[in-house]
C-alpha cells in the first residue's frame, strides 16, 4: 500500500470525528466542539492535497486511490453538509441550510459519479478530471468559510 493511499484512508478515518464534533457543537454550542470540527475539516482538506502531490511527484497513483480519493471526498462534504442541513433546538448557526441548495449539491454530485460510471463502462478506464478537484476544493471552502462568518453575527 502506498503513502498515498494510506494518506487517503487516514482522511476518511478523520469523517467519524469530525460528524461527531460537528453535532456535539450543533446540539450544545460547546465552541470547543466547534474548533476540533473546523481542525478535522482542514486537516482532511489539507491531506486531499498532500496525498495527490504524493501520488502524482512520487509516482504513486493506484486503481485503489483512484476511487478511495474521491470516495473520501464525497464523504467528508456529504456528511458536513447533511448536518447542516438539520434543524437542532440550540444551533449557533440558527436556520439549518436550505435543502435546495442540499439537493443542488447532491445532485452535482451524482451527476459527477454518474458521468464518471459511464465513462469507466464505455472505456474500461476511470479518468479523475482535474475539474474534480478544484469544484471539491470549492465545497471544502464553501463549507469552511460560512461557518466561520456565521460565528462574528450579532
Amino acid at each position: 500500500m502506498t503513502t498515498a493511499n494510506k494518506v487517503t484512508i487516514a482522511r476518511i478515518m478523520l469523517v467519524p470525528f469530525f460528524v461527531v464534533e460537528l453535532m456535539y457543537y450543533l446540539r450544545t454550542g460547546d465552541e470547543m466542539h466547534r474548533y476540533l470540527a473546523v481542525g478535522a475539516f482542514l486537516v482532511a482538506a489539507i491531506s486531499d492535497g498532500v496525498d495527490g502531490w504524493l501520488a502524482r511527484h512520487r509516482n504513486q497513483q493506484t486503481k485503489l486511490g483512484t476511487y478511495l480519493d474521491p470516495l473520501a471526498d464525497k464523504l467528508l462534504l456529504i456528511s458536513g453538509l447533511i448536518l447542516l442541513s438539520i434543524k437542532f433546538e440550540n444551533s449557533p448557526f440558527g436556520e439549518p441550510l436550505p435543502l435546495w441548495f442540499v439537493g443542488a449539491v447532491l445532485g452535482r454530485d451524482l451527476i459527477v459519479v454518474s458521468g464518471s460510471t459511464l465513462v469507466y463502462l464505455a472505456t474500461g478506464d476511470l479518468i479523475i478530471a482535474f475539474l474534480e478537484s478544484i469544484l471539491d476544493l470549492i465545497h471544502m471552502l464553501q463549507m469552511l468559510f460560512p461557518g466561520l462568518a456565521l460565528q462574528y453575527q450579532s
